[in-house]
């Protein structure tokens, strides 16, 4: 896979809450680190705005990135944001990946209590879509 230009995309929850943060600090690790040759980071933030606002030079170059490759969600809470938001963009997610299904509910209110072992099973998951998506096809 090393060097491959079949690449996926990671995008993650922007929520500022426990488990948010829990999926950015995993999908970051993944996408710069274990998988960092296939694996790309996309930030949803601005996209947002674009759409708010109809920013079209935005949402006509800005999306050919993300529509290049498949995109994996990862969404901190039941909510779905990052899912959502893609949907909404036109984006259909490959994946989604919930973190808080995975750490099965052991949060705190404190995001200095996130975990070296809740980081590593949350990665595991998102390097197990981002294998299993390089397969298909």
């Amino acid at each position: 896979m090393i060097g491959s230009k079949k690449k996926v995309n990671i995008t993650a929850c922007g929520g500022l809450n426990y488990v948010g943060v829990l999926g950015r600090r995993a999908a970051i690790e993944v996408g710069e680190g274990s998988r960092e040759n296939v694996a790309e980071i996309v930030s949803l933030g601005g996209f947002g705005k674009a759409f708010m606002y109809n920013d079209t030079p935005i949402l006509k170059d800005g999306l050919k990135p993300i529509k290049k490759h498949k995109t994996i969600a990862v969404d901190g809470c039941t909510y779905g944001c990052a899912t959502e938001m893609l949907k909404f963009m036109g984006v259909k997610p490959a994946a989604s990946v919930q973190v808080i299904s995975i750490i099965e509910g052991d949060t705190s209110r404190r995001i200095s209590n996130i975990t070296r072992e809740q980081i590593e099973k949350v990665k595991a998951k998102i390097e197990e879509e981002v294998d299993r998506l390089l397969e298909e096809d």
